[in-house]
């Protein structure tokens, strides 16, 4: 039992977002977060999983440890000690996957008939990220787009915020110059969610859109602002200017999508 070094340096390594986009890897950590994300199946390449005794103790690890097994993952035994050295949380949960990152580009959509896009405009904050990730798809959207100056999507903290919908999306990562005559190209509507727009619930949703959320203080960036085909804003009591990026994307979210075909418990 015990990892080998070249492991250890390679899982120290993708906490860095520099070596994550070099080696091609990122980080999935905890019981949910692993197993949605291999039931994402073919659409993610898992290269091998660290598994310590505390993963046993935890509801749905038990189950986790067959489905690694019955997918025939290479799985790594390891101490309780050596895989919270290796973790970037202060609690870990007994499991860690080294994933391959999805080489999905723009270009590679191919059904936009329907298309809801969530673009993430200078959002630095991996929690609000991975938060978002897990709003978009709550309400069946099947693209994010993090655009440049946002934080990587697959920093540890996002997958991790996500809970486990980062497996079930297609997460890009792409220059504003590049997605934004795509939408165009596409016949999406571009909307910008925007503290001084129009109230969201006076807006009559189209089956398709792309809505731009922006960073935490800064907003969207006014090149995108002045491009876009309506500012929409969700109305706040008195002396409140702003609500939290991710609490905001999942209010516009709701208002902006149709009640889902098979609706789910909460």
């Amino acid at each position: 039992m015990g990892l080998s070094k070249e492991k250890q340096k390679l899982i120290q390594k993708l906490q860095n977002s520099r070596q994550r986009a070099r080696e091609g890897l990122f980080l999935v950590e905890g019981v949910r977060g692993a197993a949605e994300f291999l039931e994402a199946g073919a659409r993610l390449t898992i290269r091998f999983a660290v598994v310590s005794p505390r993963m046993d103790e935890l509801r749905g690890g038990p189950p986790l440890r067959e489905r690694l097994k019955s997918l025939e993952i290479h799985t790594e035994m390891v101490e309780d000690q050596e895989l919270r050295a290796l973790s970037a949380t202060e609690k870990p949960q007994g499991i860690l996957l080294v994933a391959e990152e999805p080489m999905e580009t723009l270009a590679s959509d191919t059904d936009l008939s329907s298309s809801r896009l969530l673009l993430l405009d200078g959002i630095q904050d991996p929690g609000n990220v991975g938060t978002l990730l897990r709003v978009a798809r709550g309400f069946g959207l099947d693209t994010v787009v993090a655009l440049d100056g946002t934080c990587d999507p697959w920093n540890p903290k996002a997958v991790r915020a996500s809970a486990g919908a980062a497996a079930h999306l297609r997460v890009l990562k792409a220059g504003w110059e590049e997605v934004w005559p795509w939408v165009r190209s596409q016949g999406l509507p571009l909307w910008v969610a925007e503290a001084n727009g129009e109230d969201v619930r006076d807006t009559d949703p189209s089956a398709r859109w792309a809505l731009v959320v922006g960073g935490e203080g800064a907003g969207v960036r006014q090149e995108i602002r002045s491009l876009a085909d309506g500012h929409l804003a969700i109305p706040l009591a008195a002396g409140v200017d702003s609500l939290n990026v991710a609490t905001a994307g999942a209010i516009l979210l709701y208002v902006l999508s149709p009640p889902p075909k098979d609706q789910g418990k909460p």
